[in-house]
């Protein structure tokens, strides 16, 4: 097994406002590896091995991904390629490529390593803007990628970023209810088995018996997180195994060559200062308003696969199966939470050339164990296959199933298509619940 980090080995920038404490560590990718209130010397941040701490990880594949002679380690195999900010699991340290300190804000740029393979860098590099602001710290990381395998694989969920806090910070508290912001009980969690949190006030806890801890908090409405823990609860410091975890987990398609960024902040203190922190932030979407200028917006396909990075005004996705042994192809939201009454209808501007005429629009709701193409779960709708944009427009309103709450939205083509599939493409502008 790889040896603990050591107190010796640290390089440690220090940001401390009246009531936090943190700190990035030069001998760990510059990753947090310090959080703490003001006035006390106790570390929450775990630091058992170096893929523990405050940090970025991104996932893609081949599964399992081997360079330059080096095998990953069985235990990882099917991590695929995977570069974590602090160093691999062998315990060396990612490369700090260069950092910036100022009174209330830091800056690092990291080269990460391939966490299963043996002290290897990868083909990217991640930086990451931090503030502190009262008792919070905000975060904003960038990732780009420069791999020379041009190869498109699909969507992983990623840790964006993931948080380990020491044993005594067990209680895993989330609000995954279907009534948000409306003070609704919270639900409170302590098994150790890695779970998904649908988080629908866009946040998650680790709490210690004494009700303080961190949250972590995601804008622009993202809601799925993950939890676990690691040995035994309530008790150990930051060089022990025992662990509580937390992380955001967004699904991602990384390209070869693209860039891709997210934000979060962690806030110190109670339950209390954590949901009130979400409580005051900008309310997600009510509805899909997805745009696809710049980039993917967070969707993703299911054996399918795009153009590419980057995306420009559109996405340009191949309607068919990558492997037509497969049952079905998808393009995917990503998980959201909306009334289905406030969405009466969804505007899909797209251009189809195919000589299908019909598409399928398929949605999840909470409780589906995936999208699942089920009575009341999708609608079937024509679409004219000459490569002409138009705004194909859904009543959602009139549709069996499409009540409650709605999680995800999804486009497919009926198995009755596939004898069209062959050469065919979809290029999609925008998915809106207004024209």
């Amino acid at each position: 097994m790889p040896s603990q980090t050591q107190e010796s080995s640290q390089k440690r920038l220090y940001l401390a406002n009246d009531k936090i404490r943190m700190a990035i560590d030069l001998n760990a990718g510059g990753a947090i590896t310090y959080l703490s209130e003001a006035g006390s010397n106790v570390n929450m941040v775990n630091n058992n091995d170096l893929g523990r701490q405050i940090q970025t990880s991104l996932y893609a594949g081949p599964y399992p991904y081997s360079v330059n002679g080096k095998n990953p380690v069985e235990q990882w195999r099917n991590l695929g390629w995977n570069p974590v900010q602090t160093g691999d699991y062998f315990n060396h340290p990612a490369q700090v490529v260069s950092y910036q300190q100022g009174q209330n804000t830091l800056y690092v740029k990291t080269i990460p390593l391939i966490w299963p393979l043996f002290n290897e860098p990868a083909d990217c590099f991640f930086e990451h803007w931090i503030e502190l602001k009262e008792n919070t710290v905000h975060m904003r990381s960038r990732m780009t990628v420069n791999r020379t395998d041009t190869t498109q694989y699909e969507a992983r969920t990623q840790e964006f970023p993931c948080v380990y806090l020491n044993g005594p910070y067990y209680r895993i508290i989330t609000y995954d209810g279907l009534k948000p912001f409306t003070n609704d009980a919270v639900s409170e969690y302590s098994e150790q088995d890695n779970i998904n949190r649908y988080g629908t006030e866009n946040w998650i806890a680790l709490l210690n018996t004494s009700g303080r801890g961190v949250g972590l908090y995601k804008p622009k409405g993202e809601v799925r997180f993950s939890s676990a823990g690691f040995g035994v609860t309530k008790e150990g410091g930051e060089f022990d195994v025992s662990s509580g975890y937390v992380c955001s987990q967004p699904a991602l398609l990384v390209d070869y060559n693209g860039v891709y960024e997210y934000e979060c902040d962690l806030i110190v203190g109670s339950l209390a200062d954590i949901r009130q922190f979400a409580y005051n932030q900008p309310r997600p979407p009510a509805a899909p308003n997805y745009k696809f200028v710049t980039d993917r917006q967070g969707w993703y396909y299911g054996n399918t696969r795009d153009k590419g990075w980057p995306i420009q005004n559109e996405l340009n996705v191949r309607w068919y199966r990558a492997d037509p042994t497969a049952r079905e192809f998808r393009i995917i939201s990503p998980m959201a939470y909306w009334k289905a009454s406030d969405v009466p209808k969804i505007y899909i501007q797209a251009a189809f050339q195919t000589k299908g005429t019909v598409a399928r629009f398929v949605w999840r709701k909470p409780g589906d164990i995936a999208i699942i193409e089920i009575p009341g779960r999708y609608v079937d709708f024509p679409i004219i296959g000459d490569g002409q944009f138009r705004t194909y427009e859904i009543n959602t309103s009139q549709l069996a199933g499409w009540d409650g709450v709605i999680n995800q939205i999804s486009l497919t083509s009926p198995e009755s298509q596939y004898q069209f599939e062959k050469g065919s493409t979809v290029r999609i502008r925008s998915i809106t619940a207004t024209p």
